[in-house]
Order: C-alpha cells, then sequence, then structure tokens
C-alpha cells in the first residue's frame, strides 16, 4: 500500500506540478479539501495552489532532494509526508518545503483529502 500511494502522490501531484497542470492534480484529490496553513483550516472546493503562477512568483525551475514517507496506512487511510528543495534554473536555492497529506482509499483509488505545507 505504501508504495502504491507514493506511486500516485509522484505520477499526479508531483506530475501536475512539474507540468502546471492542475487538472492532473485533481485527478487525486477529493473535494472540498482541507488546506491547513498559518494556524488556519479552510475547506476548498478547488486546488488552492496555480504551479505555473508559484513558478512565476518564485522564479523556481525545478525541485531537487524530494523525500516520501509514509507514516501510517490502513485499508482506508494514509498520512504521508514529503519534502524537497525548490530551486531556481540556475541552481541556487529558493527555499525548503515540507508538505503533509491525509488519503483516503476510494474506488478510483487513493485520493487526497487534507493537506499542510511549511517552507522555510
Amino acid at each position: 500500500m505504501r508504495e502504491e500511494l507514493i506511486k500516485t502522490y509522484q505520477d499526479y501531484y508531483v506530475e501536475g506540478f512539474r507540468t502546471n497542470d492542475v487538472s492532473l492534480i485533481d485527478k487525486i484529490v477529493r473535494y472540498p479539501i482541507a488546506s491547513i496553513k498559518d494556524g488556519k483550516v479552510e475547506m476548498l472546493d478547488s486546488y488552492p495552489v496555480d504551479p505555473a503562477q508559484l513558478k512565476e512568483e518564485l522564479e523556481w525551475d525545478h525541485s531537487i532532494d524530494w523525500s516520501y514517507e509514509v507514516s501510517a496506512v490502513n485499508e482506508t487511510t494514509a498520512h504521508m509526508a514529503a519534502s524537497a528543495t525548490r530551486c531556481r534554473k540556475d541552481g541556487s536555492v529558493i527555499e525548503h518545503v515540507h508538505a503533509f497529506y491525509a488519503f483516503t482509499k476510494t474506488e478510483d483509488g487513493w485520493k487526497m483529502y487534507a493537506m499542510a505545507d511549511i517552507t522555510f
């Protein structure tokens, strides 16, 4: 189950960010999604980040040092953490990002229903 969850995350979420394709990210999100940021929780009916806009704002070209950890999983629920370093085209570091995701298993596979991230 852990490998299946990581593959799903990489195939849809990471690839969606890489290609600026929110419709790809949407394939693994069960809306509404809980977005936890800066001590606030919002229930959202659409994905809260536009990858292309974020890349432009940060001058973000690529990410390195990806790390994934499924900290807990059973037949219906999983918790996962992921981290990476965001870099500019010249390789200089913009920031490090660490995120937590909660998933539920559906007939259509793993679906993300909550997320929280920290950048530093």
